[in-house]
């Protein structure tokens, strides 16, 4: 099981960086998880998963999460100012989470 996750969670990154949100979506689901059930126990290249797709340029999948995730979540996370402070501030992403 322990292979499964790791397997997953590489997947799940890989999935970001390409910007691939139709199997990003599809392998959540197959693993039967929600995403904000995971969100902050998964990091990729040592950050967040919405900060990995802002350095990626990975806009459908990030703005997909910035969905997927409760407003209450982007209130205490210091995303937004992170992407104004790490040049993404204009970013869809940062537009996404500036309008929660």
């Amino acid at each position: 099981a322990q292979a499964d996750v790791a397997s997953f969670l590489a997947g799940v990154c890989d999935n970001v960086a390409t910007d691939n949100k139709s199997r990003f979506r599809k392998k959540l689901k197959n693993a039967g998880v929600k995403l904000r059930n995971i969100y902050d126990g998964v990091t990729c290249g040592g950050d967040n998963l919405i900060r990995y797709a802002m350095q990626k340029n990975a806009e459908s999948v990030g703005v997909f999460m910035v969905k997927r995730l409760p407003s209450s979540h982007f209130a205490g996370s210091g995303d937004l100012e992170w992407a104004k402070a790490n040049g993404f501030g204009d970013s869809k992403i940062a537009e996404a989470i500036a309008s929660r």
